[in-house]
């Protein structure tokens, strides 16, 4: 039960002070506060055992600010929080040097280097996990010193009074002596400790401990802090301040003997007043009070409750929980509140809710208190787009990990090419359509041949060549690349180079002008060790990119306030002691996330916790007890949601604090009641696409274009007329099509060379023994040479460059047998195309151009007017066979015969007719014998063929030309792959 302030005395003792923690907490705080500083005629110093109410107990002084005040006092007492207030202590600057987390996480690493014994454990840990665990160890030795500090501060407690005498001070005369008192408990707690430990992680754990603690340790700091400021009271017992602890929260065992022990040593030098929270009038279950009568206490504390102002309120779906938290909040807003609090008990629907509150617009304000981490900001993804590429192989970075780094918003790519930024844009989105195009996965070299290959490629059809800057690009970050490469990594050299690089770049620039961004920049310069010891420690590039990203992890973002009409506070239960709000919802109030447990840190089981006296489950237990008492009893609207199914379908109850509550006031929960939308379901239909007039029809096709039209006519209609194309990526494996494309380019490089080595050496032509030697070996150096920049920029290619290689004595049979058929090599990747006429649906005549461009045209030595054309195929021989088989569906062949056969067209074949069409697969079974391992597949009938294929195109062209209704009707094996099938949406019609 709340007391009144009591009177000041000058017993040196520490005087009580019991709280309420109900809706008149604050304002009773506010005027206990005032009375003591009418009392002394000073103005007292409020120190809060946790940060979070200061803001309302400063706004609860102001407010209840006595009239007429003494002009000494008329300035609001002084209120900081336990930590700040060890911060500020006087003298600091004396105190060992404070450590960083990211230094000490390197004292580990480097303890690890120089101690055999730790280090031979350690190496069972995982890289990526070894930074997490250096935290683990840190925080770990932080408990154990916790744990003699009460020992360590009685010695300095003692020490102090001794240097009184001597009148010296806390300060470098008496830290050798500290030092020699810490070191000797250390050793006497580690080797009582290490008698009784049997685990090997604790064990590890202790020895840890005794390298690593020293004064510079957070714990050991603090005792200096406390130390400095009693010497200051002690130095001015008439003019120091009534000190006033204020216990916001219920401490450790550990905690609390060292405030106790502080408390005492203050009260000898000024007046010291102890504020605890009085939970017997407020707590709404016996755990919450703790007292013998505790169970009828808090029976009657719930019937006297204002529990008609509670609403509990059910979900059967995480969206339909987070859409009543929405619209819960919303009608708050609507009923005037403007100071409103989402309890975060469960973070996902927290967030969604938030999601869905942004659309409210700038007039709700809304502030993330639940630890938002910088990671997962834009501007942390963006720096970690260039850590990837940093990290990658010395053959270069994936087309992904480039293109993520070349996309980031961040980027400054006028200052990468020195050019007006203007003039860049669409740089990037052309290197990902050839990058795409040419399926340049991987490598700084297959990166390179891509774009040549694209030049070559415009050159070739006379289309606009790519820009001279991608290859600019690629050689400013392959440089900066080669740079990590190279280097011989410390924590010093890599935070240098990186703050060059991101200059080079232009993402510092562009990082300051964003909130998060400048977030981030702060939190790199934590690895500035320059004036460190830690500053030349050898480190793997891996390791230190490891410990960049943990330390970026572990860095929360902290939102800029705005001003708005309301502000609602997303913040955990325990952010809500001792603060203002006009209504609280608290989402995630069923029975597995409500009480929300803390797992025990490594290496310490919830036992060995409680033996340390640190937090252990009970503890938090009850403080979440009390939280939520304080919660309900205090705030004047408390909606209490829960997720009634959980994601497998299994029934959810409320907490079961929430359910004795409904056992003792008879307390109902209500379902969501969210409006619903009402329609009548319609199948969809088979998609089909009708024309526009203003749609321009196609003046030429190519042949992937007509087989296109001819497995869907949608799929054409999607593809080639409007002109949509999937957003493609990149897969994980090497893509075949590449592979294709190098074989074709080969073959015709190796043909070229043989007409040419016909000429300058006649016996080739006749013996067949030196022929076939000379074109296997022919081959595989052709072979070698041009997957060789493949194979630099992507090791991957070396199995499908070898694959090919048992290939070419069978591919040679063939050839040899094609050449005694009267067959000779003619030409290859040629252009060719005619124009076919045609009628439109007025009957008007025109042309449209069919054009591609053709492996290869043989010529046969017994008849010079007789041609052949081969198309290959980087498949197995049943695959080909299969095309023969649906000729005239994708009628390539037919196509590029037609061509070749146009007396019109002016081309090398000008006088040739082409009677004779085949597949060559170049993936034949070798576990065949020579006489089976099909190869080739000849079109059957040519003469017929070729002329229901012209029928049909004619046919299919005047249909199209006609603007028919073009219906999506193909079967499921074009359907699989297809890029619109998204769009006609088959599987649902």
């Amino acid at each position: 039960m709340s007391s009144p302030f009591p009177a000041i005395s000058n017993q040196k003792q520490v005087q009580s002070w019991a709280i309420t923690p109900d809706a008149g907490a604050l304002e009773q705080l506010a005027k206990g506060i005032w009375d003591c500083a009418l009392q002394t005629k000073q103005r007292p110093l409020v120190v809060l055992s946790t940060a979070g109410p200061l803001i309302g107990v400063r706004a609860a002084l102001e407010k209840y600010r006595p009239s007429n005040l003494d002009p000494q006092i008329a300035f609001l007492p002084q209120v900081i929080s336990f930590t700040d207030w060890l911060e500020a202590a006087p003298g600091a600057w004396k105190f060992p040097k404070k450590q960083t987390d990211l230094e000490r996480w390197l004292g580990v690493y480097s303890t690890l280097r120089n101690h055999k014994d730790l280090q031979a454990w350690f190496k069972a840990e995982s890289e990526n996990g070894a930074w997490g665990l250096a935290q683990a160890i840190v925080q770990a030795c932080d408990t154990l010193s916790k744990a003699i500090s009460p020992q360590l501060q009685k010695q300095i407690h003692a020490l102090m009074k001794e240097g009184h005498a001597k009148q010296s001070n806390i300060g470098e005369t008496s830290l050798a002596q500290v030092q020699g008192l810490l070191d000797a408990t250390v050793a006497k707690v580690y080797s009582g400790m290490a008698r009784k430990v049997v685990d090997q992680e604790t064990k590890v754990l202790l020895t840890f401990w005794r390298y690593t603690a020293s004064l510079s340790d957070p714990v050991f700091r603090n005792q200096f802090a406390m130390a400095a400021h009693l010497e200051v009271a002690a130095q001015a017992v008439n003019q120091a301040r009534p000190l006033i602890w204020v216990e916001t929260a219920d401490p450790t065992p550990i905690d609390q003997e060292i405030i106790s022990n502080l408390l005492n040593a203050c009260v000898q030098y000024v007046p010291v007043i102890e504020a605890k929270m009085d939970w017997c009038n407020v707590g709404l279950w016996a755990e919450a009070i703790g007292t013998e009568d505790a169970q009828a206490k808090a029976l009657m504390n719930a019937k006297s409750a204002r529990s008609k102002e509670w609403r509990l309120i059910s979900a059967k779906r995480f969206e339909e929980l987070a859409w009543a938290a929405a619209k819960t909040i919303e009608q708050h807003l609507i009923d005037g509140k403007t100071k409103l609090a989402l309890v975060a008990q469960d973070r996902l629907v927290a967030r969604r809710a938030r999601a869905l509150l942004a659309r409210l617009g700038p007039a709700l304000n809304i502030r993330d208190e639940t630890g938002w981490k910088l990671s997962t900001t834009r501007a942390a993804a963006a720096l970690n787009s260039w850590l990837e590429l940093i990290r990658a192989p010395k053959d270069g970075p994936s087309a992904k990990a480039l293109l993520e780094f070349l996309q980031n918003p961040f980027l400054d790519l006028g200052k990468i090419l020195n050019r007006d930024p203007e003039s860049c844009t669409g740089l990037i989105a052309e290197l990902e359509d050839i990058l795409v195009a040419s399926k340049a996965e991987s490598g700084w070299k297959t990166f390179y041949l891509a774009i040549e290959g694209a030049q070559e490629n415009a050159a070739k059809t006379s289309s606009r060549l790519p820009s001279a800057a991608l290859l600019e690009i690629l050689q400013f970050v392959r440089e900066r690349h080669h740079e990590w490469l190279t280097l011989k990594v410390d924590c010093n050299k890599a935070y240098t180079l990186l703050q060059a690089n991101l200059e080079a770049v232009g993402m510092t620039q562009s990082l300051n002008q964003d909130s998060a961004g400048k977030q981030l920049l702060e939190v790199l310069k934590a690895f500035d060790l320059s004036k460190s010891e830690y500053q030349e420690t050898p480190i793997r590039l891996s390791e230190w990119l490891s410990l960049l990203k943990t330390v970026i992890e572990s860095a929360s973002y902290q939102e800029a306030g705005k001003e708005a009409k309301a502000t609602l506070s997303i913040l955990p239960l325990s952010s809500t002691r001792l603060r203002d709000f006009e209504a609280v919802v608290v989402v995630g109030c069923d029975e597995q996330q409500l009480p929300a447990y803390s797992e025990p840190p490594l290496f310490f089981s919830d036992a060995l916790n409680q033996l340390l006296k640190t937090s252990t489950i009970a503890m938090q237990f009850v403080q979440q007890a009390r939280d939520l008492s304080q919660l309900l009893v205090s705030c004047p609207n408390v909606d209490l949601l829960w997720q009634s199914k959980s994601n497998n379908g299994e029934p959810l109850r409320p907490s079961a604090w929430i359910q004795r509550l409904q056992n003792q006031i008879g307390w109902e929960a209500t379902p969501t009641q969210l409006k619903k939308r009402t329609f009548k379901a319609t199948p969809l239909d088979m998609s089909v696409a009708n024309f526009e007039e203003a749609l321009p029809m196609p003046l030429s096709m190519s042949p992937s274009a007509y087989k296109a039209l001819r497995d869907c006519p949608y799929r054409y209609y999607v593809r080639s007329l409007l002109g949509l194309r999937k957003n493609k990526g990149f897969d994980e494996g090497f893509d075949a099509s590449l592979a294709g494309q190098t074989l074709h380019k080969l073959l015709k490089r190796f043909y070229q060379a043989l007409k040419t080595q016909e000429h300058t050496n006649p016996a080739i032509k006749t013996d067949q023994e030196q022929r076939r030697a000379w074109m296997e070996k022919s081959l595989s150096i052709h072979s070698e040479q041009e997957f060789a920049s493949l194979i630099e920029g992507d090791a991957r290619v070396m199995g499908t460059l070898r694959d090919w290689q048992k290939q070419i004595p069978s591919f040679v049979d063939w050839q040899l047998q094609r050449e005694q058929a009267g067959w000779e090599y003619f030409d290859g990747e040629v252009k060719v195309g005619f124009d076919l006429p045609f009628e439109d649906s007025d009957g008007n005549p025109k042309t449209i151009r069919i054009e591609g461009f053709a492996d290869r045209y043989d010529v046969n030595l017994n008849d010079s007017k007789l041609a052949s054309v081969i198309d290959y195929k980087n498949q197995r021989f049943e695959r080909v066979k299969e095309r023969a088989e649906h000729l005239m569906d994708d009628p390539q062949l037919l196509i590029y015969a037609r061509a070749a056969n146009e007396d019109a067209e002016n081309h090398k074949l000008t006088g040739h007719q082409v009677q004779q069409a085949e597949w060559v697969a170049l993936k034949a079974d070798l576990s065949k014998s020579e006489q089976k391992a099909l190869r080739a597949q000849e079109v059957v009938d040519m003469p017929a063929m070729m002329q229901a294929f012209s029928l049909q195109i004619t046919k299919d062209v005047e249909q199209l030309w006609a603007k028919k209704p073009m219906q999506a009707f193909a079967p499921e094996g074009v359907c699989q792959y297809c890029e619109a099938r998204g769009i006609c949406r088959k599987g649902v019609w």
